[in-house]
């Protein structure tokens, strides 16, 4: 049997999504919940990179973080977790949660004038 060797290959996406995408975010409404969604999908990149760096399957984390693969699937598919998931997740990839509450200006200066 002979060795072939793998070529990349690069294929141009049936629809051309970046000039879909630039033409829906012209939308104000669809640019917010663009935008809304940045950290979330931030989160869940940090997720999968650290587990990729750790050498381990989605089965694998999984079984050290005492759960079933398909909701570690679920997770990096972008299901929102309870923070008591994400902690046995970070917990198996020896990492830990932080998270801040940032106040935003103009919420604070309500929130002031209520309780003043």
């Amino acid at each position: 049997m002979s060795e072939q060797r793998a070529t990349e290959h690069t294929y141009r996406p049936s629809v051309p999504w970046r000039k879909s995408l630039e033409k829906h975010l012209e939308n104000p409404e669809v640019r917010s919940e663009y935008e809304a969604l940045k950290e979330e999908y931030a989160l869940i990149r940090q997720l999968i990179d650290l587990r990729i760096k750790r050498g381990l399957s989605q089965r694998q984390l999984a079984e050290r973080a005492g759960m079933q693969q398909p909701v570690i699937a679920r997770l990096e598919g972008g299901k929102a977790p309870s923070l008591r998931t994400l902690k046995r997740v970070a917990d198996a990839l020896d990492a830990d949660v932080r998270v801040t509450l940032v106040p935003r200006r103009a919420a604070s200066a309500r929130v002031s004038k209520r309780h003043a």
